[in-house]
């Protein structure tokens, strides 16, 4: 299997980023698909959920933009799953000027031999490090909540895409955006979802992810949203992350 890299991008916060990237890295391992996970918010949620002390032994996510990849390994999570972690070195990588994602764009080149699938949480922000990883990827998708704001800050997401397809990688896939915390008995919502689907309906994913308090606590169990469900209500929630996590990993691979 020739190895893909997908990024979850998006310039907000709050908007189910991590959560998605985290699950996508989990449903790769439950499918046996060998799967690097690079955490290149500083922040480093996506890092928490999967370990609980980073160590100086195995690669950083910052490690990823130097000019020669020091040799050490990925931090094994479990068997099929590696993750980069972040690290304080990505405050610094936040101010590198687009041509400098050369060193990343080798790098990740090199690491992508080794798995067949690589999946990137990137920040909030339309900075560097969001950006380089676009250069390389195979795929993007990008996480959203339906709110007022919604539509502007998409359509500027999209474009930015557009232009990074145009002069850096024409390669690039957008899968589309994947609606998180629904609920259909929101009017406002409901509202801002119709919009979406008619002024961007071809890149609006078939399946929503609703609201869900089990959802977020997921990211504190350190398991996948369908894991250890504790009542009915969180089992369909985590049958509907699945399912999101199973079609983007079937359009993927």
């Amino acid at each position: 299997m020739q190895s893909k890299i997908v990024t979850v991008a998006i310039h907000k916060g709050g908007t189910g980023k991590t959560t998605a990237a985290v699950n996508l890295s989990w449903l790769a391992q439950e499918r046996g698909i060998s799967c690097l996970m690079i955490d290149l918010d500083i922040q480093g949620n996506a890092t928490d959920n999967f370990i609980k002390v980073s160590c100086d032994q195995h690669l950083n996510a910052s490690h990823l933009f130097n000019e020669d990849l020091p040799e050490l390994p990925a931090i094994s999570v479990l068997n099929g799953l590696d993750l980069i972690p972040a690290d304080a070195g990505l405050l610094a990588v936040e101010r590198y000027p687009m041509s400098a994602s050369d060193f990343f764009k080798t790098n990740l080149n090199s690491l992508a031999t080794r798995y067949d699938l690589i999946v990137i949480d990137t920040p909030p922000t339309m900075g560097f490090a969001m950006l380089a990883p676009l250069t390389i990827s195979d795929f993007t998708f990008a996480p959203i909540i339906p709110d007022a704001y919604s539509l502007k800050g998409v359509t500027t997401l999209v474009n930015r895409i557009k232009n990074i397809r145009a002069q850096h990688n024409k390669d690039l896939l957008f899968l589309g955006l994947l609606i998180n915390r629904f609920s259909k008995r929101n009017a406002a919502q409901k509202q801002v979802v119709s919009a979406l689907k008619e002024n961007l309906g071809d890149f609006v994913m078939p399946i929503s992810i609703p609201e869900h308090v089990h959802i977020e606590y997921s990211a504190h169990s350190k398991c996948a949203v369908w894991h250890a469900p504790q009542s009915g209500a969180h089992r369909a929630a985590g049958k509907t992350v699945k399912a999101v996590m199973g079609w983007i990993l079937d359009s993927v691979l």
